[in-house]
């Protein structure tokens, strides 16, 4: 007698995980933007929401709204996301200055024709008041990291400015320095002093400086007695690099004699010098 047996295939389809939309916003126009990336900015062991719209940017508890940034005609207002620094696979709010209290930075750019101009500010986030808002930045597209990239034990803001047109960019790193007169924190970049291009020239030399911010700016030549031998720049000037060529000259256009010369240079009232020396 022979069994005829039937194998029945049972096609077993795993089930999709389903997903559903459990919150939206209010409408945030064509600027909206979103994140969270784990930063817990207020402390409550979950990590914050926050979303921007022109010129704000809302942080939220549970989806509801509990800090409010304001940043006016800025219409790229943006958060900047520590590291994990202790390993909780939570962002908190780092230290950056001398106080116990974390700081938040918040970044805004406007864009005007083809040029950008930013801002930085630090606020406490425990108090969530500012403690610092620098100064306009040309350049400053307002993407920036906080790091303590100086072994400090206090953070620091890294940001990138750059102009395709004038050719120019720099990265800069502003820091906590103290309190200033009117009582809030002050943050400041470190400041490059001038350089001269040779420093020994047979001829022409020129002299390297940047600019954080706009200013008026007076360069010039004066022999080792101090006498003027030529005015190289006497106008405003944009934020920027520049490198001024000194031709070896006097303001009539007579080359000066072999010798020792200072360059001195001053920013809006801050007033740098340095050396470079002619052979001929």
């Amino acid at each position: 007698m022979r069994t005829t047996g039937i194998l029945i295939c049972l096609c077993l389809t795993a089930a999709r995980g389903q997903f559903q939309r459990e919150w939206q916003s209010g409408n945030l126009g064509t600027y909206a933007w979103g994140a969270s990336y784990g930063y817990d900015i207020d402390d409550d062991g979950t990590p914050n929401m926050w979303t921007r719209d022109s010129g704000r940017i809302i942080v939220y508890r549970n989806y509801s709204p509990w800090w409010t940034i304001n940043y006016g005609s800025y219409a790229y207002p943006m958060l900047v996301t520590p590291r994990d620094v202790d390993g909780d696979g939570l962002m908190k709010p780092v230290n950056m200055d001398a106080d116990p209290a974390g700081e938040v930075v918040a970044t805004a750019y406007r864009i005007s024709g083809s040029d950008w101009y930013g801002r930085i500010r630090v606020y406490d986030a425990s108090t969530r008041q500012l403690e610092w808002e620098s100064a306009e930045l040309p350049g400053f597209a307002g993407t920036a990291s906080v790091d303590d990239v100086d072994g400090d034990g206090k953070h620091e803001v890294i940001i990138t400015r750059y102009n395709y047109s004038s050719g120019w960019g720099y990265v800069e790193v502003y820091g906590h320095v103290g309190v200033g007169l009117d009582g809030h924190l002050q943050y400041e970049m470190e400041k490059s002093e001038p350089t001269a291009s040779p420093s020994v020239a047979t001829d022409a030399a020129w002299v390297r400086f940047g600019l954080q911010a706009g200013a008026q700016v007076r360069l010039q030549v004066f022999d080792r007695a101090g006498g003027l031998i030529r005015t190289l720049v006497d106008s405003r000037l944009p934020a920027g690099g520049y490198s001024i060529r000194w031709d070896g000259g006097d303001e009539a256009g007579r080359p000066v004699g072999a010798g020792s010369y200072v360059y001195r240079l001053d920013q809006g009232g801050t007033v740098c010098s340095g050396q470079l020396v002619i052979v001929r």
